[in-house]
């Protein structure tokens, strides 16, 4: 009985053993499983981090010295900015120097390609193209060395200098080193602007005409009421011409994205060999441009323009403010100096709105026409104002339809246009065919005189006197037109 209990025992023991057992066998799998994903994890992100070469802080650096085929240099470290090391005046672009210190800090190759590799030339890299050396400012140096194409991987060969182990980088972090002399400038651009944000124009020239377009509400009353005519055309006739902005607006298309052209130079002293030192030839554009805070501002830019390149294709030109120095072609020079800005300007000579006029007084062939205009405002529910305004014609007062004819022939007045520059040699007669005089609201003053003359040998045209200054002709056929309805209109 006794042996029987003892077996019973034992047989118990035996299977807890067991089951011990069989839970560590499968404790130890699920652990090995879990440490060879784990691996096999570290493995995949050790391969997308790379393999660390070098990790240079930008603040350590003193200067970077790059030797290659395209251009080689050394770039300093000068009082937190960059530097090239014997010419300051070297237009460095400072952004992709910033792009090789970045890349300096955490310098990584792809993969390892062969350790102590026994001949780098295998690999080009016994007399690399390309080589890189940092200079530390503990007086330590660092130097890269990139070599061929790798045509199976697309990267390029690298070694530390003193070391043969031969690793793979990819193109990207060559191409950060690898860079042409104007690739390491920052060279001068024009600022793009959209035709409509114009703000002004102007020309300074011996070859082409001289004149400017600017804002002139100081110098011209708005006679629109509408602000249509805000700018006027100065230093071409005897007095400034208003300037219609939608014209204005199609003759700015062609300075909105202006090329300066090939770069040739760059230093202060090169000015005098181009003829940049004192040009006499200069285009001036001044465009609004929306601030950070939301606020519009003006900004401005002017190119100057040299002497003409020996073979004659091409002007030297420069921005002010700058030294570089371009080529740009002699054709796109005439385009920007010799600009059209007769089709700029405004083309109605009397476009006043009736709400500014108390009255009209129109003479021709020995008879004056009076047209009154009175304007009474009265205060609508709303808490609006409105106006209405009542007409005589030659003392007569005017219904409401007969007002709305009178708006009319007013319409037909104000419509008439220049079409042309007069002749500096024309000779223009005293008597008018046709004088308009706008009376200001208010005060009855002249606030607007127009008158047409005929010119002598010329019966196609009339010349245009506006406010005693004789600038432009007009068709005569309109103005005809124009005399034969007044003449008609007897309300």
């Amino acid at each position: 009985m006794a042996s029987s209990k003892k077996k019973k025992k034992n047989m118990v023991t035996l299977l807890s053993l067991f089951a011990v057992l069989l839970l560590l066998i499968v404790a130890y799998m699920a652990a090995t499983k879990w440490k060879d994903a784990q691996k096999e994890k570290d493995e995949e992100q050790g391969a997308d981090e790379g393999i660390l070469l070098a990790a240079v802080e930008t603040s350590e650096i003193a200067a970077i010295h790059i030797a290659d085929d395209l251009y080689s240099c050394t770039i300093e470290a000068k009082e937190n900015t960059w530097v090239m090391q014997g010419d300051e005046e070297f237009p460095l672009d400072k952004t992709v120097v910033d792009t090789m210190a970045e890349r300096l800090k955490d310098f990584r190759a792809t993969r390892l390609v062969l350790p102590d590799a026994q001949d780098l030339s295998e690999y080009g890299l016994l007399e690399p193209v390309l080589s890189v050396k940092v200079q530390k400012k503990d007086g330590t140096q660092l130097t890269i060395c990139l070599g061929d194409n790798s045509s199976a991987d697309g990267g390029y060969y690298v070694c530390i200098g003193g070391a043969s182990d031969v690793y793979l980088v990819e193109a990207g972090t060559r191409d950060c080193f690898y860079l042409s002399q104007t690739e390491l400038m920052s060279l001068d651009t024009v600022p793009s602007f959209s035709a409509e944000s114009a703000a002004g124009l102007k020309v300074t020239s011996g070859e082409y005409p001289s004149f400017t377009i600017k804002d002139s509400t100081q110098d011209l009353k708005d006679l629109t009421a509408m602000a249509l005519y805000t700018m006027a055309l100065y230093d071409v006739y005897e007095k400034p011409v208003r300037i219609d902005l939608t014209n204005f607006a199609a003759l700015m298309e062609n300075y909105t994205a202006i090329s300066l052209g090939e770069f040739v130079a760059y230093h202060a002293a090169d000015a005098a060999d181009y003829g940049l030192l004192t040009p006499s030839d200069a285009l001036t554009v001044w465009y609004a441009k929306t601030g950070s805070d939301g606020a519009e501002e003006t900004e401005e830019f002017t190119i100057y323009f040299g002497r003409k390149s020996e073979d004659g294709s091409g002007v030297y030109v420069r921005l002010e403010g700058s030294n570089q120095i371009f080529l740009m072609p002699v054709e796109t020079q005439e385009s920007l100096l010799a600009a059209d800005v007769f089709s700029a300007i405004s083309k109605y000579t009397q476009m006043v709105n009736i709400t500014m006029i108390s009255g009209l007084n129109a003479a021709y062939d020995k008879t004056t026409r009076v047209f009154g205009v009175t304007h009474e405002a009265a205060e609508e529910g709303s808490g609006t104002t409105a106006t209405t305004d009542y007409f005589t014609v030659d003392g007569k007062s005017l219904n409401e339809e007969e007002g709305d004819a009178f708006r009319d022939i007013y319409q037909a007045i104000i419509a008439l246009r220049l079409t042309k520059e007069l002749p500096a040699d024309a000779q223009v007669g005293t008597d008018a065919v046709l004088a308009l005089t706008f009376l200001e609201d208010g005060t009855g003053k002249e606030m607007h005189v127009v008158r047409y003359l005929p010119v002598a040998g010329d019966a196609q045209h009339y010349a245009i006197e506006e406010n005693g200054t004789c600038i432009f002709m007009a068709d005569a056929a309109p103005v005809d037109a124009l005399i034969a309805q007044l003449k008609e209109y007897q309300p």
